[in-house]
């Protein structure tokens, strides 16, 4: 027993290292809710209970038998929506409804909304299985997507009807209510604009350009890289703004982080997703460092219901490149030559997903997912030295003592391909 007030964090995600900090600073006993033995924040809170964070009813139990003031997550769509059906149900203050919560983290429901209110999204249909795509009256490419799911898992781009036949299953597959989305391809350059919405007003804090390429035999999407700021006019920068702005009203949301993921083109955005909560990977730890302004924070004040300040944020002043370490298939046992790129400043900072013994799987993004590690630099130029300088003295070893290194996945390496048609 604790006489402290009782938080229930769930998801022990990396960015949620830094949210027990915050809500140990606030005074809060931190109970953390994550299905897996040894999540990143397992070490970071007060208690682990190894309870998935999408059993709603394991979770609302929790909370009651612990008298939890606080039930968050900042990170997590799907364990943003537990957190607000669970605050409704015991009173607690949260960032916005349940119905709120469903509405921004299922696809269908977002799409629709979208589309119905003049966001610019690409044509889009739900199906819930492979009878549901024949004869469509769609333009190819197409892109597959599970309707609820967190990360990148099922989400596939076809060129035909065959190949939308082959991989739906897998996206079904992966989504809680068995559907899927299925929408027109947008070429351009990939972007992640975040936000905070004070007073019905979307303030921009920073914007991210997002590196991605199809591997592998199964055309699997991962994600390499990002650079911020965006390489996007400033007329584009000034519409990200105003898109934020538009979401949160169509969507009645204030006093939350907002971010959206889109597609530039000329002038123009094509919104792919959005999410009211703080963006996932370390996108918190870039946005403090190249603006001084705490995300992560402000996403516990809009669980308090405490008014969202920006005066802390300033503009950027540096490039930021965040490169992720992709492995080949095998077993993880350890890495090499990270502490002396730390300490000779070639990065700035180095953070790993894996443990020893975990499985490396190369046909999904998010299990060959090794680390990630952050560049910057005040020029392009600089910034692809020190990145090809880390890629070059980074080693990963599997249990033999083989190296299993993706080199290959370097910005360096793909600087000019700017999205995953290159």
């Amino acid at each position: 027993m604790t006489d402290k007030p009782v938080a229930i964090v769930l998801g022990g995600t990396l960015p949620h290292v830094h949210l027990i900090e915050l809500l140990k600073e606030r005074g809060y006993y931190t109970v953390l809710l994550d299905y897996t033995p040894n999540p990143p924040a397992k070490q970071y809170a007060d208690e682990h209970l190894q309870i998935s964070t999408l059993d709603i009813e394991a979770v609302e139990e929790v909370s009651k038998a612990r008298k939890a003031e606080l039930v968050i997550s900042t990170n997590v769509d799907q364990a943003n929506v537990t957190c607000c059906y669970v605050s409704e149900k015991l009173g607690l203050t949260g960032p916005y409804s349940y119905e709120t919560a469903l509405n921004v983290t299922d696809k269908q429901r977002m799409k629709r909304i979208m589309w119905d209110n003049d966001i610019p999204t690409s044509r889009y249909i739900q199906v819930g299985s492979v009878n549901d795509v024949s004869d469509l009256d769609m333009k190819y490419p197409l892109m597959i997507k599970p309707a609820d799911s967190n990360s990148a898992n099922g989400v596939k781009r076809v060129y035909n009807e065959s190949e939308l036949r082959k991989c739906l299953p897998e996206a079904l597959k992966f989504s809680r209510n068995g559907k899927a989305i299925v929408e027109e391809y947008v070429a351009g350059k990939e972007i992640s604009a975040y936000g905070v919405v004070v007073g019905g007003r979307a303030n921009l804090i920073m914007h991210q350009e997002r590196m991605s390429v199809y591997d592998g035999e199964d055309k699997v999407i991962k994600c390499y890289a990002s650079l911020a700021p965006s390489r996007i006019p400033d007329t584009v920068e000034i519409l990200a703004e105003q898109l934020l702005t538009k979401i949160a009203t169509v969507f009645d949301l204030d006093n939350t982080p907002l971010f959206f993921q889109g597609i530039v083109a000329g002038n123009n955005i094509s919104v792919i997703e959005f999410a009211p909560r703080v963006g996932g990977g370390i996108s918190f730890r870039t946005i403090k460092d190249a603006t001084g302004y705490d995300i992560i924070s402000a996403g516990v004040d809009s669980f308090l219901k405490i008014p969202i300040s920006i005066d802390s944020w300033h503009p950027m002043v540096e490039k930021y490149a965040v490169n992720q370490i992709y492995g080949s298939s095998g077993i993880y046992r350890n890495t090499s030559g990270g502490e002396a790129l730390l300490h000779n400043g070639i990065i700035k900072t180095l953070s790993f997903y894996k443990h020893e013994g975990d499985v490396i799987d190369s046909s999904r993004a998010s299990s060959s997912r090794i680390g990630v590690m952050v560049v910057k630099d005040r020029t392009d130029t600089g910034l692809r030295k020190k990145i090809s300088e880390a890629f070059s003295q980074l080693d990963v070893f599997d249990i033999n003592g083989k190296s299993i290194i993706r080199r290959d996945l370097n910005l360096d390496l793909l600087w000019d391909s700017t999205n995953i048609d290159n």
